[in-house]
């Protein structure tokens, strides 16, 4: 049997869900995301994440953001799997563990080009705000399920926005119906 959203999880869940719907209109119409659509809500999940005592994910963050920035790319990924086997030596808890992972494999997605910087943040800051790497599967579905629809009806592909909204919509609806 489920657990009723209390009155406090629903107002944020609608900013977060408007969030991501705002998100998906401007990659739809744009194919891109504003910068401030992004690195506002990332430094504000980081915020968040430190507030509740997660300085291990934020450090993470910050190291590999850092990393992104040498000059030599071909140095980037290796570094970062580097700084993220030291991530995951300090790690409180198995989500968290969960939460590196992701966030090593969405920084390493995003260097090697296989995705947007938008989708980047935005994964990352949900990622941030809910401390659950397995927020990152339903996401992959969705996304999965996606390509395939585009491929059927040979479409060029579909923004990676709509996948991260519905990905999360279902996880928090999973975690409310369980």
């Amino acid at each position: 049997m489920g657990y009723p959203l209390l009155p406090t999880q629903v107002i944020p869940i609608a900013f977060l869900l408007a969030w991501l719907g705002t998100c998906v209109l401007f990659d739809l119409r744009t194919r891109q995301v504003p910068t401030l659509l992004t690195i506002i809500p990332l430094i504000l999940a980081a915020a968040w994440r430190l507030f509740q005592g997660g300085w291990q994910l934020v450090l993470l963050t910050v190291a590999l953001t850092l990393l992104s920035d040498l000059p030599q790319a071909k140095w980037r990924v290796p570094l970062g799997c580097c700084t993220a086997i030291i991530g995951l030596s300090i790690a409180g808890s198995p989500d968290e563990v969960y939460a590196m992972f992701v966030i090593f494999a969405v920084l390493a997605l995003w260097e090697i080009g296989a995705t947007g910087g938008a989708d980047a943040k935005i994964i990352i800051a949900l990622v941030l705000l809910f401390a659950n790497g397995l927020l990152f599967i339903p996401i992959v579905l969705i996304g999965g399920v996606q390509g395939l629809v585009a491929l059927i009806a040979q479409r060029k592909t579909i923004p990676y926005t709509v996948a991260i909204t519905l990905g999360t919509a279902a996880w928090l609806w999973l975690g409310v119906v369980r």
